[in-house]
């Protein structure tokens, strides 16, 4: 009787060790398979959820992004249009009372900016300290986008004990084409 239970325990024990592995043990990796894909489809989910929040962000300022694309497109011109770049730093002479010494823009040039041409300037002026001084901030609110590169300036001592200001400004103004397209769009056919 001892050996009969002792024999139908050890019976049960290998019935239980063999359905155990014929079919737990698959549905264990199969188990860790599934957490796994969880953990992975939770990861997945913050990070999408991290994404629509920026997105969301993003369409909220949308306003200011369009205000911004608007105020650039106004501030480069299709055209070269040199004429008129010319004529506002002139204006700028003329309202603060400087000596306009030089001022030389260069035919448009390929930009790093894939079809934005910019325009070198070189710009050099003199006049007394509080007269130079508007000149260079009033360059800032051109019309037109000006970026300044470089401003060198030179003092010299006049007989009258005044500083005259000698400003020489390297900028580029910016264009949507170069002259020879800006020629062949205004010329007649």
């Amino acid at each position: 009787m001892r050996r009969a239970l002792i024999l139908g325990v050890v019976l049960f024990l290998l019935v239980t060790a063999a359905w155990w592995f014929l079919f737990m043990s698959g549905k264990s990796s199969d188990i860790n398979d599934f957490n796994d894909q969880l953990a992975a489809a939770e990861a997945q989910e913050l990070t999408l959820q991290a994404r629509r929040d920026a997105l969301q962000s993003l369409a909220a300022r949308e306003g200011e992004f369009q205000l911004g694309i608007n105020e650039i497109r106004t501030s480069i011109p299709v055209f070269a249009d040199g004429a008129t770049l010319i004529e506002d730093i002139n204006n700028i002479m003329l309202t603060a009372d400087v000596d306009l010494v030089s001022l030389s823009p260069q035919l448009p040039v390929e930009g790093s900016v894939p079809g934005l041409f910019e325009i070198p300037i070189e710009l050099t002026f003199e006049g007394p300290y509080f007269k130079v001084l508007p000149v260079l901030l009033e360059l800032e609110n051109l019309p037109r986008l000006v970026r300044v590169d470089g401003i060198n300036i030179s003092s010299t001592l006049l007989e009258d004990r005044t500083n005259l200001l000698s400003v020489n400004v390297t900028a580029v103004a910016f264009s949507l084409t170069d002259v020879q397209q800006s020629l062949a769009e205004v010329a007649p056919a």
